[in-house]
């Protein structure tokens, strides 16, 4: 028994009978694999790790000559930042006025500080 071969060029095309050995040519080969990319040392850079670990040793060398440069008044001002890092009590007193729209400096003028029957306004 001869199998019935039917070739349509495309879904709805007239349809042809063929003779049943069918000689099939391929158009194009397939690549199964992809090519090993070649060595590289630039390609570590795209790892993100890498990324962070290089700009934070960067920081780290860069830090000490940006303090250099610092005026007394901005060298004054990150002591007290990192003062505040340390309790954080103050921290959070110090979030919680900046969203109110007060600042500490201004809590602190206006501390009243009670002796007997006087109050009076410590001053700093």
């Amino acid at each position: 028994m001869v199998p019935n071969c039917i070739e349509y060029i495309y879904p709805g095309a007239t349809k042809y009978t063929i003779k049943h050995p069918l000689i099939l040519t391929a158009h194009a080969t397939y690549d199964y694999f992809e090519k090993r990319p070649s060595f590289s040392p630039f390609r570590i850079f795209k790892n993100p790790m890498v990324l962070m670990m290089v700009v934070s040793i960067g920081m780290m060398v860069l830090m000490p000559y940006m303090m250099q440069n610092l005026d007394p008044e901005q060298k004054e001002q990150m002591k007290k930042q990192m003062e505040m890092q340390q309790d954080p009590s103050k921290m959070l007193s110090q979030m919680w006025g900046e969203l109110s729209g007060k600042s500490i400096a201004d809590e602190k003028k206006k501390t009243a500080v009670r002796k007997g029957n006087k109050t009076r306004l410590k001053r700093e």
